[in-house]
């Protein structure tokens, strides 16, 4: 049996060009000549169905195909190597196919647009593997290098919020603060990947179209060939430095070993990004332009390791999110990442052939290739690197135990909105114009909660709590004097006091005198204000307990000012406003009730703007 679907993903169709025609209504014949475009986008692949047994199943673009009887598998297999074939030679693609079988299978793939009639096939814009395209990024608009010693400078001039560089962690993820650097090949670290993306420079880039197969197979978008040379000719000495992270993880985390999950894979694969990032953030660091190029390579290729990680931790769409406990091998992630477009970024795809990316994971899982490398010599930059290994790992569990405290706020704002936005719909009074005002404004934000993000359900947010939980609470196994520390669900729970008691009563004080003195829907909106106001205490508290100790890493002086609600949406801020989806809870709590709010980790008030 042949089942068809169209997968969601976040790549856009105009990524995956399939050229398609209306159904033209005429019955197949076995002498029709039949087409399957860019046959070799097609990925095959294998997988256990819902009920334990064996499917082929093929991915094109967008679309799923899945073969459930094994008599089918070879037809699926043949069809997916096919260019242009007669339906009369499909017949031979298995044991004992009949006309009367393989004519409705192929006739499926007609109808869902897979394969065309050659009569009917249109050639469009000839594509070319390996030719030369033009630039797809937008032009530069950062004239300079910038760093993050900067930070107070950048965040102020990109988000109107001045950021302490002593905070840094908390607003840019550990996994992106070495994007801006620039190496010794004159190169950031990010790549076209940069963020924020207002400091990525202009560099002189060559794209090409990729004529890899599986989904990169000329694909719209090209590949950065430039790169890809440089990191060839830094091979070795990414290979050898990789194998030296794995043995000091796995000093911190034995257990690892030959039992690989998603959750470890991802932090191993940060300890590797922390490597460069903590030479340059450490106090007396390696200066903007002298990060030796094998670093920036290293970092590069292993960041797409672990945004595959990522994408499965987080990314609930095509498949269903992969809890951090999962075990996982070489060939799944290689799969997982071709029928899931993990290969494609906003500008490009990647340029590592799929045998170079089998080696990096085989390095950084199965530890393979030991001896071919071990005579690897690194250059001394290189050495003085690895000789701070230890201190970059701790480095890279802290970052991400930040970076699991702040994002912890993103499930808890959204169940925030989705509760305000029930509150409001359950108010009987209709006649005051502020109340109906209100009620809209927050449908539509519930309305965005529920159908732009990828916190949409409860589901969803349980599962990515679950992954912080994960994330925290196993980062703080790899450190000393952190094992026996409180988990972050602990952490995290929310902690009243008379003080709050006091001022939920004077918020609901608030709200009457501006929705009018109704009851129930100013105290159930205090309550709710407050329960989340309280909770993003917790948040802000249990982070800056973590930057603390990353500073104290790191060598720089403590900050000025305590770390504020006004500063964690820095983050989404950088995103820019075509990524927004939601506005920040705390500035819409503001705007919407004409109360300002002030919260920090040890100070939590709201009080009125103006009297209504």
């Amino acid at each position: 049996m042949l089942t068809y679907a169209r997968r969601p993903t976040a790549v856009s169709d105009a990524s995956c060009p399939i050229t398609t025609a209306a159904p033209s209504g005429q019955a197949l014949e076995m002498d029709d000549e039949l087409v399957l475009p860019n046959n070799r986008r097609t990925i095959v692949q294998y997988a256990k169905g819902t009920d334990g047994t064996n499917e082929l199943r093929l991915y094109y673009g967008d679309k799923e195909i899945s073969f459930d009887e094994p008599n089918l598998f070879s037809f699926g297999e043949t069809i997916a190597r096919q260019e242009r074939f007669t339906a009369r030679a499909a017949t031979e693609w298995g044991n004992d196919l009949e006309w009367t079988q393989v004519r409705p299978l192929l006739e499926q793939l007609l109808d869902a647009g897979i394969l065309v009639r050659a009569t009917d096939a249109t050639s469009g814009t000839i594509i070319r593997p390996d030719s030369i395209q033009t630039s797809p990024l937008p032009p530069s608009v950062c004239p300079l290098a910038r760093s993050w010693s900067d930070c107070a400078s950048i965040t102020r001039e990109l988000t109107g919020r001045a950021v302490d560089p002593a905070h840094l962690e908390l607003v840019i993820p550990i996994f992106r603060v070495a994007h801006i650097m620039v190496d010794t090949d004159h190169r950031q670290v990010g790549e076209a990947n940069v963020f924020p993306r207002a400091l990525r420079l202009d560099v002189p880039t060559e794209w090409r179209t990729s004529n890899l197969p599986g989904s990169r197979y000329l694909s719209e978008k090209p590949m950065n060939v430039t790169a890809m040379k440089v990191m060839r000719a830094h091979w070795p000495q990414m290979m050898a430095g990789l194998l030296r992270v794995r043995e000091a993880f796995l000093r911190r985390f034995p257990k690892v070993e030959g039992a690989w999950t998603v959750g470890d894979l991802e932090r191993l694969s940060t300890a590797v990004l922390a490597v460069p990032t903590y030479q340059a953030m450490r106090r007396g660091g390696v200066a903007n332009g002298q990060l030796h190029a094998t670093l920036s390579s290293m970092f590069r290729v292993t960041d797409g390791v672990r945004m595959v990680m990522h994408q499965m931790l987080f990314i609930p769409v095509g498949e269903p999110v992969i809890p951090p406990t999962t075990p996982i091998t070489v060939d799944e992630i290689l799969d997982y990442a071709e029928r899931n477009h993990s290969f494609h970024s906003d500008y490009g795809v990647c340029a590592g052939p799929r045998m170079m990316v089998r080696e990096l994971l085989q390095v950084l899982i199965e530890g393979r290739a030991k001896t071919d490398y071990a005579s690897v010599e690194l250059d001394e930059p290189l050495e003085n690197a690895f000789a701070d290994l230890e201190a970059a790992l701790d480095y890279a569990l802290l970052g991400l135990r930040a970076y699991a405290s702040v994002f912890s706020l993103w499930p808890a704002m959204t169940r925030a909105y989705e509760r305000l936005a029930e509150i409001a719909a359950r108010h009987p009074d209709r006649g005051n114009a502020l109340v109906e005002a209100m009620t809209q404004r927050l449908h539509q934000h519930l309305d965005s909660v529920r159908n732009r993000t990828l916190l949409g359900s409860e589901e969803w947010r349980v599962d990515r709590e679950q992954v912080y939980a994960d994330m925290y609470d196993r980062c703080g196994d790899g450190i000393a004097g952190e094992r026996s520390g409180p988990g972050l669900i602990e952490c995290l729970a929310p902690v009243r006091s008379s003080n709050h008691a006091a001022m939920e009563h004077q918020l609901e004080e608030v709200l009457a005198r501006r929705l009018g003195n109704t009851g129930i829907l100013p105290h159930a909106l205090a309550v709710e204000i407050m329960d989340f106001l309280t909770r993003e205490q917790a948040v802000l508290r249990t982070a800056t307990d973590v930057q603390e100790k990353i500073n104290l890493l790191l060598g720089r002086t403590a900050p000025s000012q305590p770390f504020s609600a006004a500063e964690i949406d820095v983050h989404n801020l950088l995103l820019g406003a075509e990524s927004r989806r939601l506005p920040y809870l705390v500035d819409e709590l503001e705007d919407l009730f004409g109360i300002q709010i002030v919260l920090d980790p040890s100070t939590l008030s709201v009080k009125e703007q103006f009297k209504a």
